[in-house]
């Protein structure tokens, strides 16, 4: 049966205070259940830091059998899906099983809820929120952010695509070469190009050799399209004839 401490969390003194369960997820990680938006993974931190060291802190919108540790989030232009999130599961992980239950312990003898106001970390709401986040970024800055995340990103591609490729070349100890997603797609944007026109060139064939399997088919089609135009043009034709037996001559 798992045992529940509550950790008092309010925004400052005028208001009633969240009461969130915590308990020991596993030897070294704090499980906080309920944490409402306001209560940030900085000031979940920050406020755990003040009992024991924390390693690593993640906020997930369901829980897990296992926590999913993600590096802090660089950007100060994007911001995470969760932290907008009403309620919120926040798994916090320390150095020791002794730290934990240390945690645990104060937790449990907490009578002063925590001030979320009075944190380093406190973020920001209402108007300077919107003042401070919710305004047209600095273009330069986003570039810049952009820029170096693509270029980092295009790193990891191209070690991995390497990697991929010395898979896909070098046969293992049993002699099996790994087929990879790398070794189906195109290297250059040049060979891209090149398959993108064979695939149209073959595609446009079998759609002639559908529309024109048999030379009596062609044969039949154009005659028909003869036809067509024939009784089309007789019908304009008449048309005109109504059109001038019609005409009645009016003098001013």
């Amino acid at each position: 049966m798992r045992q529940y401490s509550w950790l008092k969390v309010s925004w400052n003194a005028n208001y009633a205070p969240h009461h969130l369960p915590c308990s020991a997820h596993d030897e070294t990680t704090l499980l906080i259940l309920g944490c409402p938006s306001y209560f940030t993974d900085c000031c979940v931190k920050e406020a755990m830091s003040s009992y024991s060291e924390v390693v690593n802190i993640s906020s997930q919108a369901k829980p897990s059998q296992i926590p999913k540790f993600h590096p802090p989030n660089p950007s100060q232009f994007f911001r995470d899906s969760l932290e907008s999130t009403e309620f919120r599961i926040v798994y916090v992980n320390f150095n020791s099983d002794a730290a934990l239950k240390s945690v645990l312990s104060s937790i449990s003898v907490m009578a002063k809820p925590v001030f979320v106001s009075e944190l380093k970390s406190k973020p920001l709401l209402g108007l300077k929120r919107w003042q401070g986040e919710d305004q047209y970024p600095d273009e330069a800055q986003l570039r810049a952010e952009c820029e170096q995340y693509m270029a980092e990103f295009n790193s990891r591609e191209k070690l991995k695509m390497q990697h991929d490729k010395e898979m896909a070349e070098n046969p293992d100890e049993d002699g099996w070469i790994m087929v990879t997603k790398s070794s189906k797609v195109c290297a250059t944007a040049e060979q891209a190009e090149e398959r993108k026109r064979q695939y149209d060139e073959k595609l446009e064939k079998k759609k002639k050799e559908i529309l024109h399997l048999y030379s009596f088919q062609d044969r039949e089609k154009r005659k028909q399209s003869l036809v067509e135009l024939k009784r089309k043009f007789q019908e304009d034709k008449d048309k005109i004839s109504k059109m001038k037996a019609a005409r009645v001559f009016r003098p001013l």
